[in-house]
């Protein structure tokens, strides 16, 4: 059985979440906050990746975009076809860091919301923003939680603030994608899913982050993820 997009993405998750939840239940304990947001930065990190496609892919993804539209029919189950077609594509070992081949995430969530396919739009400048600002800091704090690199309060002025501009960019896309109604011609199950469920992860894992991160600051110690 040949590797695809799905297994590469869950074996990614499973695997760097894993591996931060095993070195900080050694080191330390089991703890709650540090799991989610490990998950939530291993996420994160990943997505980042793909924002840097998003940036550095876009010509390529605005032709291939129009181009599924025009080959995809304005119903939901086409576009489900679409999602589920991407998932099952076959991704080999040498396609792992290729930012040619995951801008194949954009082009195929440009049937939910063109303004991925748009280098003029609010969205596209949002998550190419997020792909270069918030990378670094999300793998300080997957590291960060475990081991001190850095002085609590320091680590956690460095994690409100990315934290705060991802909580903030998500809700100012939301605010776009409904007012600019992107989301008329779609069932609410797939708003749900496809961008309510999906975007709606950086709701929770920044405020989750925010919280955590004042306890830092507060307290000037590690203590709530210890």
């Amino acid at each position: 059985m040949p590797i695809v997009v799905a297994h590469v993405i869950v074996g990614y998750l499973v695997a760097t979440t894993g591996a931060a939840v095993y070195l900080h239940a050694k080191t330390h304990a089991v703890n709650t906050t540090q799991i989610f947001l490990a998950f939530f930065c291993s996420l994160n990190a990943l997505i980042c990746f793909w924002e840097l496609a998003l940036a550095y892919r876009i010509d390529v993804i605005k032709r291939l975009a129009g181009e599924l539209r025009k080959g995809t029919k304005d119903a939901q189950s086409d576009r489900f076809r679409v999602v589920g077609r991407f998932f099952l594509l076959p991704c080999p070992v040498r396609q792992w860091f290729s930012l040619t081949f995951w801008a194949r995430v954009w082009w195929t969530y440009a049937l939910y919301d063109p303004s991925y396919a748009d280098r003029t739009t609010f969205g596209f400048w949002i998550d190419v923003s997020n792909g270069h600002v918030t990378l670094l800091p999300t793998l300080l704090c997957l590291v960060g939680m475990t081991y001190d690199v850095l002085d609590a309060r320091t680590f956690g002025i460095i994690n409100l603030l990315a934290f705060y501009q991802e909580f903030v960019g998500t809700v100012i896309y939301f605010c776009t994608y409904f007012f600019n109604g992107r989301h008329r011609g779609k069932s609410a199950l797939e708003v749900g899913v496809f961008v309510g469920l999906t975007n709606g992860l950086w709701f929770a894992g920044p405020l989750v982050g925010i919280w955590a991160a004042l306890q830092c600051v507060y307290s000037g110690s590690y203590a709530v993820f210890r």
